[in-house]
């Protein structure tokens, strides 16, 4: 081995001494009221108990909480993370947070567009104001500043030390209502009434200009002005999708009717280490996304994926998934059921954009097109095709689709040259969620929501688009785990 030269030494040694510098002992402090932090770390054993944190002593308060598990009794699970997130938005509407996990670390300012965004930090702060770090479950606090320093205090009041965990139990209370009781497959009776229901709604369905037969076509048009929530495949995944439902404001803002959720297709059919020719969740998994589109019939939506089918050629590991599910919904349900869910994949549109974004199910087409051919897209069978079959190009796959096909896409939408385009179909890998500017493609994100552990969403604050994950929960469980949960 060649020898360090002198510079080379200085240089390793820096690099050693950054990556111990979190290892120095700092001090332990029991914060029982307000405490202004210096320029010295201080640990603070917080396990159960939230804090405010100032980034002057008079200024914007953040919230920091022990992130709350649906499990009261599972306290281990709550006490190794964190989220840190503005109240004043938090509460009130689609917003952004920080997840701190153990081994985690957030340098707080003023310059860092995506903490303005999400927290609301003033411009006019330090670019270093305040370092916070999870030490296996214990925070770290540093003011980066020496005046005006900064300062944490206890949320004592019982309100506030319960208000996260509570505040998912309310949401848990309306998805009951909504479903209208437990989360379990509806009646034959009640599911042919409600498909049927959706399936009006779909034939005159909002923001979906009309094709040449005067129906509403594959695209759907989004306003710029609302936020938008896209969760990818759920794969017969019904904790998911309720997952994300519980949690932010996701839920409230649909109420409200300021912010559209869009599910890009293939919510059935399971996949992972589980039984493939298993279909009573997908038929869960469908009752619930239908609940929502009744209950929110302008701001929810369901692109077509390829898994909407009951085709022979939808299969996994050698299970033919698409006539297993055809041959379920008849025993289970009846003939007039899959007819009407066979309208419904007809009905279903294909693409969905605003000026903020673009996406669809699997891929970019790879070959001019206008809007008009979207909307006109029942025939076409090959752009439909495209959308809800095709993937990357790559050597192995020459008609997959690549960079210039997804710049080509958003200029045919005219929307900006970087708006992200976000597909699903093709997971990268089995422990993850989300992947983003795949294939070296700039704003291009591939999400899959049905991974066991964790859900992605991609989610709109402001014009910008985010990728959020949360842990999965047995959510179906908590609502159903007694007949007035809550």
């Amino acid at each position: 081995m060649t020898p360090l030269n002198s510079k080379e030494k200085k240089s390793l040694l820096k690099v050693l001494r950054s990556a111990f510098s979190d290892m120095v002992d700092c001090e332990v402090v029991d914060v029982k009221e307000a405490y202004r932090l210096t320029t010295k770390k201080v640990k603070v054993q917080i396990k159960e108990q939230p804090f405010q944190i100032n980034l002057y002593p008079d200024g914007k308060p953040l919230h920091i909480y022990p992130e709350p598990t649906l499990d009261e009794n599972d306290k281990q699970a709550s006490s190794k993370s964190f989220i840190l997130f503005d109240p004043e938005r938090y509460y009130s509407g689609v917003s952004g947070f920080y997840r701190l996990n153990a081994g985690d670390k957030i340098i707080l300012g003023g310059k860092d567009l995506e903490q303005r965004a999400f927290l609301n930090i003033p411009k006019e702060l330090p670019a270093r104001k305040l370092s916070i770090a999870n030490d296996d479950g214990e925070l770290v606090f540093k003011s980066l500043v020496n005046n005006p320093q900064s300062c944490i205090a206890p949320l004592l009041k019982d309100k506030k030390v319960n208000q996260l965990f509570n505040w998912r139990l309310n949401k848990l209370a309306r998805i009951r209502e909504i479903f209208g009781g437990p989360i379990e497959p509806l009646s034959n009776h009640a599911a042919l009434t409600l498909i049927r229901e959706v399936n009006r709604i779909l034939a005159a369905e909002a923001h979906r200009p009309l094709n040449a037969q005067g129906e509403p076509g594959g695209l759907v048009h989004l306003p710029d002005d609302s936020p938008v929530i896209i969760l990818g495949d759920l794969h017969a995944k019904p904790d998911n999708l309720l997952t994300v439902l519980s949690q932010n404001s996701y839920l409230e803002a649909l109420e409200a009717q300021s912010a559209y959720l869009v599910i890009i297709g293939d919510a059935v059919h399971p996949e992972g280490e589980v039984a493939l020719d298993e279909m009573e969740s997908s038929m869960l998994i469908m009752d619930l996304i239908l609940k929502l589109k009744l209950s929110f019939p302008s701001q929810f939506f369901y692109l077509r994926g390829n898994h909407d089918s009951f085709s022979q050629e939808i299969a996994k590991g050698g299970i033919p998934q698409g006539l297993l599910w055809e041959k379920e919904l008849i025993e289970k349900r009846g003939d007039d059921y899959r007819s009407e869910m066979l309208r419904l994949y007809d009905l279903l549109p294909y693409l969905v954009y605003s000026s903020n974004f673009v996406s669809c199910h699997a891929a970019a087409p790879t070959t001019s097109i206008t809007p008009e051919d979207i909307i006109n897209i029942k025939q076409q069978p090959k752009l439909i095709n495209e959308l809800i079959n095709n993937r990357l190009k790559r050597p192995n796959r020459p008609a997959g689709y690549a960079k210039g096909d997804v710049i080509r896409l958003r200029k045919s939408l005219g929307i900006r040259p970087d708006a992200p385009f976000i597909v699903g179909h093709t997971p990268l890998s089995n422990d993850e969620t989300i992947w983003e500017n795949v294939g070296d493609i700039q704003n291009h994100h591939i999400i899959y929501s049905s991974d066991t552990n964790q859900v992605g969403a991609m989610v709109q604050i402001g014009d910008t688009i985010y990728p959020f994950k949360f842990p999965v929960e047995q959510v179906m469980n908590k609502i159903n785990s007694a007949s007035d949960p809550f």
